[in-house]
């Protein structure tokens, strides 16, 4: 038979989900108000959850002091953090978004711990748990680290949210550095892979030796960080606490992350794109009028970009770019359709030669450098360790009745070819890259 707070905790989530359910029908059908029956079902489901609350915070209540009984003389920082879990239990077969607020049920639920512990109301045993663990945060003075069963959501979301983080070759490493041997290729004209050159052989003789030519390149873990203050009404609410903490913190660390995937320096920060030693720039065509993308820059940028590397390929531009593209079109002779050049695939997608389109805050304003890119970001290699860390005090902002939350979070990478390469057959004036970019039209 099922737990007592497992049956509350799925009635609770059936309530959610009906009045979520005629509410979501009467937007759906033009914003309309509510029936009388629909409002009378609505107010009922409210009283019902404002009546699940308190049971269910008696029965978390009952659990905990039930665990502390049956859990005297386990050492603290091994077991017990695991045998009193932050996240709510849930059924076997709960659904993705079920399990998507039990973690920030969890993560708030452990903010608050930190808080009533800070302020004399009694410090929950799994905090120092959690500070064994990590080995790095200073209970003392009211810091605590966040144990790894609340913190992976915020991870997850920005690899699935971000439009570039999405993209990359990401690699997960157990040291704080990393050092690969790379091809050394810069001509495809003569030999491949920097050296390799194949013959045909007759019978009876033997092709000349030939070897790769190798370059090292070490990527070294650099961190980025960022902090976020809560008030405490906000701090009350558990479940809202977790989800604002995985909000804020998931957006700031993609926007740091992805920005230094863009235009990163690689001192103490990721090498970006647009400084990799393999990019390739597009001039613009003569008298070409400032602040203007058209098509023989586009056509040119393609033609730019290595075959093997085009079928992974995303055009990132700025916002600005977006009017400049949507009128551009190849002339198709005399009294013929003139077909697009930049398209809408059915799914509403812009594409250029097929590819999507992505617009990203990160590119160049029109008319500069990095305002278009033509690139395949499965050549960029991101190296990562152990997540996002996370830690939380009340001291900082205490008088102002905040408490301060931070996250941080180890990577670097950069593109993986050295060079641009010279195809075997086109011409040495004209390098391939999977990274080509516009020259400045000013």
């Amino acid at each position: 038979m099922p737990a007592r707070i497992h049956i509350l905790r799925q009635e609770e989530h059936d309530l959610k989900a009906e009045a979520k359910g005629l509410l979501d029908t009467a937007a759906a059908e033009g914003n309309r108000k509510l029936t009388e029956d629909e409002g009378k079902r609505v107010d009922a489901i409210t009283a019902q959850l404002d009546a699940l609350k308190p049971e269910i915070a008696r029965e978390l209540r009952f659990q905990d002091a039930e665990r502390a009984t049956t859990t005297t003389g386990v050492q603290v920082g091994t077991d017990r953090a695991e045998m009193r879990p932050w996240t709510p239990e849930l059924h076997s077969d709960a659904t993705e978004a079920m399990k998507v607020e039990a973690r920030q049920a969890g993560l708030g639920a452990f903010a608050i711990a930190v808080k009533n512990a800070a302020c004399g109301l009694g410090v929950d045993s799994r905090l120092h748990a959690a500070a064994t663990g990590m080995g790095t945060a200073i209970p003392s003075d009211g810091g605590f680290a966040v144990p790894s069963e609340v913190a992976p959501g915020i991870e997850r979301n920005m690899f699935e949210g971000g439009e570039i983080l999405s993209r990359v070759d990401t690699r997960s490493i157990s040291g704080d550095s990393i050092a690969y041997n790379v091809i050394d290729e810069t001509s495809r004209a003569s030999t491949r892979s920097g050296g390799v050159l194949g013959y045909w052989i007759d019978q009876g003789t033997a092709p000349t030796a030939s070897k790769p030519k190798l370059a090292r390149v070490e990527l070294k873990l650099r961190k980025v960080g960022a902090l976020g203050y809560m008030t405490d009404e906000l701090v009350a609410d558990a479940a809202a606490l977790g989800g604002e903490l995985e909000s804020q913190f998931g957006d700031e660390l993609i926007f740091q992350v992805e920005d230094a995937i863009t235009e990163g320096t690689g001192a103490g920060q990721p090498l970006g794109y647009l400084s990799a030693p393999c990019l390739v720039s597009v001039d613009k065509e003569t008298q070409q009028t400032a602040a203007t993308i058209n098509t023989a820059n586009l056509s040119k940028m393609w033609a730019r970009m290595p075959a093997r590397d085009k079928p992974s390929s995303v055009w990132l531009i700025n916002g600005d770019c977006g009017p400049q593209l949507d009128a551009l079109s190849i002339p198709a002779g005399a009294g013929a359709l003139e077909p697009r050049f930049v398209n809408y695939s059915p799914a509403g997608i812009l594409t250029i030669k097929g590819r999507p389109v992505v617009e990203t805050e990160y590119n160049a304003t029109l008319g500069t450098v990095g305002d278009i890119v033509l690139i395949n970001l499965r050549k960029y290699r991101l190296i990562r360790k152990a997540g996002v860390e996370q830690a939380s005090s009340i001291h900082f902002l205490f008088s102002t009745f905040e408490s301060t939350f931070r996250a941080s979070y180890r990577c670097d990478g950069q593109m993986m070819p050295r060079a641009a390469v010279t195809p075997f057959k086109g011409g040495s004036t004209k390098t391939l890259s999977p990274v080509v970019v516009l020259a400045t039209r000013s």
